[in-house]
């Protein structure tokens, strides 16, 4: 007889509701609990998880209001609250459950010393956890990162318009991070815009300019959102075999390699929805205990010196003195 898993979510906002979603086309007997204060938010991940042609497998769900809620023992759980309450959450669910497996999504906290402070957590309640950057999961990253062993240095830039460089530069600096292997790195705010705008989220800030960066392989990194306009996402990276330009929006990758003279090629991809790979990602870990997720210590690396340079970059530039980062 086939085990049955009990999974969780926390939180049901845009990415929680989503995650639901994909859980319904997963391979193998669960029980799903949905946690979030908001009625409004609980109504749309039903409506949300009632829209998918499941698998079948998902044997019951339920929508709960609190964690104390949830059943005491539980095989994996996602945390996709927003970064301001992540820390309490999480501390809320280890107090009082017993959980195998965690996967959180990002920004993970606002506060450094959050970090050191959850990392102990973890460690003392035995919880193996993985952080949500799904472009490690994503084909096209998987094999271009083949393209791109054994090369001396990389140069990773990220250009385009108004794209949330405080909510969404997580993603390509854990990109960056995965294509060269190093989470170590050191980020400058110098060319960050003085000026921050609101972001989607009330309560939240979001940035513009610049962020430069390189890890300790000297491979280079750079992401700039432009304060208006609407120039395109592009993605270039280049070494000293190889150049790829990445057009997330267009699925479409460029790419020229010194073994074939330079000459420009075009591959197109597509780009799976979250609603189409979490299930996955459940799996693989029930099922090895092992994630491509990046784990919570290469997020930890990558989250540190990012919120150093956006505080650092309030204080001097934005006269904003401020202990937590408000991004989520």
């Amino acid at each position: 007889m086939a085990r049955h898993y009990h999974l969780g979510i926390i939180g049901t906002g845009q990415i929680g509701s989503r995650h639901l979603q994909a859980l319904a086309l997963i391979d193998r007997p669960v029980s799903v609990q949905v946690v979030d204060p908001s009625p409004a938010s609980l109504k749309t991940a039903r409506e949300r998880f009632n829209e998918v042609k499941g698998s079948g497998n998902v044997e019951h769900v339920e929508y709960l209001k609190d964690i104390s809620e949830m059943t005491p023992e539980l095989d994996c759980v996602l945390i996709a609250t927003k970064a301001d309450i992540r820390r309490q959450a999480l501390e809320q669910l280890l107090a009082q459950k017993h959980v195998s497996y965690l996967i959180l999504e990002k920004v993970l906290f606002q506060k450094k010393d959050d970090f050191e402070a959850v990392n102990a957590l973890l460690n003392r309640c035995n919880v193996k956890t993985w952080v949500n950057f799904p472009r490690r999961v994503w084909p096209i990253y998987q094999e271009l990162k083949k393209e791109l062993t054994n090369v001396n240095t990389v140069d990773f830039n990220v250009t385009g318009s108004r794209w949330g460089l405080g909510c969404n530069a997580l993603h390509f600096l854990d990109l960056f991070a995965f294509f060269t292997n190093c989470a170590d790195m050191d980020l400058l705010g110098d060319y960050l815009d003085s000026k921050t705008m609101p972001a989607e989220r009330a309560g939240f800030i979001e940035f513009t300019g610049t962020l430069l960066g390189s890890n300790m392989a000297k491979d280079r990194f750079s992401v700039t959102s432009y304060p208006t306009g609407n120039a395109p996402l592009f993605i270039q990276i280049t070494s000293s075999t190889a150049r790829f330009l990445i057009n997330e929006n267009e699925g479409i990758v460029r790419v020229s390699e010194e073994n074939d003279r330079w000459k420009w090629r075009e591959m197109s991809f597509s780009i799976p929805y979250q609603s189409q790979l979490t299930h996955l990602v459940v799996q693989k870990i029930l099922d090895t205990g092992q994630s491509d997720l990046a784990s919570y210590e290469e997020a930890w690396k990558i989250h540190v010196p990012f919120l150093e340079a956006l505080l650092t970059h309030l204080e001097r530039n934005c006269a904003l003195r401020v202990d937590a980062c408000p991004i989520t």
